[in-house]
C-alpha cells in the first residue's frame, strides 16, 4: 500500500476562511485585519476575479484541502447545514489523512453547534469572547507571523469592531422596525391598563437613553480606554462596546413592544407615535458608530454622542386621550 503523500510546507494561503453566509459581517472584518497584517489569506469576497467561471466544487476542494497552510473553520449552527460549507469541511478534514500529524483545523465558534468530523476534544476559541481584530492576531501568531506591538489607537479598533459587528447582527430587527412589523404581545381593555402602560414605557425609554450617555461618559471612557498616555483594557473596551450595542437592540426591542401592544382603539396613535421615539436615537447611535469607525482606522476617535429627540407628536396624542 503506497504511504500517504505528504502536504508541501510551501502553500498558497497561509490560512482559508470556512463559514456560513449568516456571519459573513464578522469574517470579513477579520479577512480586513489579516490583510493588514500581511497574511496570505482566502477569503471568497476577496477572490471573485479567480471564482469566476471556474468549477468551484474542485477549486474549493483545492483551497480547502491543499493550497492552505491552516483552515479557520467558523463554527455556527448555520455552519453545519449549509451546502457549500459541507463541502469545503469535508475537504479540510480530508486534509488530516494525508498529514494527520500537524493541525489544520482551527475551530473558531460563534455557539456550541457540533460539528461532523471535528472532535469535542479539539482546542477552539470563543468568538464570544474575540473581537475580529483580536481573532484575526491570533491567527497571525499561529501562522508564525508577529503581529507587531499593538497599532496606535487599537482601543479605538477594538471598540468599533464590538459595536460594528454587534449593530450589523441587528440588521434584520432594524428592518422589522422601520416596516412596522410586530407580534402582540399583550393586550389591554380598559384606558387605565394602557395610559399606565404607557407611563412605565415611557420612563423605561428615558432609562435606555440615559444608559447610552452613561457608557459612554468620561468615567467610564477612562475606566475602559485608560487614562491619557495609558493603554486601554481589551476585556473592558470589549464589554463596553457590548453593552453600547445592547441599548441599540433595546430601543428596538422596546418600539416592537409597544407596537405590539394592543390598546383601546383611541390610544393606538399614541402608542405609535411613542414608539416613533426610538427613530432619532438609533439613527444616532448608527451614525455615531459609522463616524467612530471611519476614525478607529486612522488610529483616533471621539467618544462622543448627544442623542435628542422630539417629542412633540407623542405630548399632542397624549392630550388628546387625556381630553376625550
Amino acid at each position: 500500500m503506497a504511504p500517504a503523500t505528504t502536504i508541501s510546507t510551501v502553500t498558497k494561503y497561509d490560512v482559508c476562511l470556512s463559514f456560513a453566509g449568516e456571519n459573513r459581517s464578522y469574517v470579513e472584518e477579520v479577512a480586513r485585519h489579516l490583510k493588514d497584517m500581511g497574511l496570505r489569506y482566502f477569503y471568497d469576497n476577496d477572490m471573485q476575479h479567480e471564482l469566476w467561471g471556474e468549477e468551484l466544487t474542485e477549486y474549493l476542494d483545492q483551497v480547502y484541502r491543499v493550497d492552505s497552510r491552516f483552515c479557520v473553520m467558523f463554527v455556527s449552527e448555520a455552519y453545519v447545514r449549509k451546502i457549500w460549507t459541507i463541502h469545503e469541511r469535508r475537504s479540510a478534514l480530508a486534509r488530516g489523512l494525508t498529514d494527520p500529524t500537524k493541525p489544520y483545523i482551527l475551530p473558531a465558534r460563534f455557539d456550541d453547534t457540533e460539528v461532523p468530523g471535528v472532535r469535542p476534544s479539539m482546542g477552539f476559541l470563543d468568538l464570544r469572547r474575540f473581537t475580529p481584530f483580536q481573532l484575526a492576531e491570533m491567527i497571525a501568531k499561529k501562522v508564525g507571523v508577529e503581529p507587531g506591538p499593538a497599532p496606535r489607537g487599537w482601543e479605538y479598533r477594538t471598540f468599533a469592531d464590538v459595536v460594528g459587528h454587534a449593530l450589523r447582527s441587528l440588521s434584520e430587527k432594524k428592518l422589522n422596525h422601520e416596516m412596522g412589523f410586530f407580534e402582540n404581545v399583550r393586550t389591554f381593555t380598559t384606558d387605565t391598563e394602557s395610559l399606565d402602560y404607557f407611563t412605565a414605557r415611557t420612563r423605561k425609554f428615558d432609562t435606555i437613553v440615559n444608559s447610552v450617555m452613561d457608557l459612554l461618559s468620561p468615567e467610564k471612557q477612562q475606566w475602559a480606554f485608560g487614562p491619557s498616555g495609558l493603554p486601554g483594557n481589551a476585556d473592558k473596551i470589549r464589554l463596553l462596546g457590548t453593552r453600547f450595542a445592547k441599548c441599540y437592540e433595546d430601543l428596538l426591542d422596546w418600539a416592537a413592544d409597544l407596537r405590539g401592544t394592543a390598546t383601546p382603539e383611541r390610544h393606538r396613535p399614541l402608542y405609535e407615535a411613542t414608539a416613533r421615539l426610538a427613530d432619532e436615537p438609533l439613527r444616532q447611535i448608527e451614525e455615531f458608530a459609522e463616524h467612530f469607525a471611519t476614525a478607529a482606522g486612522r488610529g483616533a476617535g471621539d467618544v462622543a454622542l448627544v442623542i435628542d429627540y422630539d417629542d412633540t407628536e407623542v405630548r399632542a396624542e397624549l392630550e388628546k386621550v387625556q381630553t376625550t
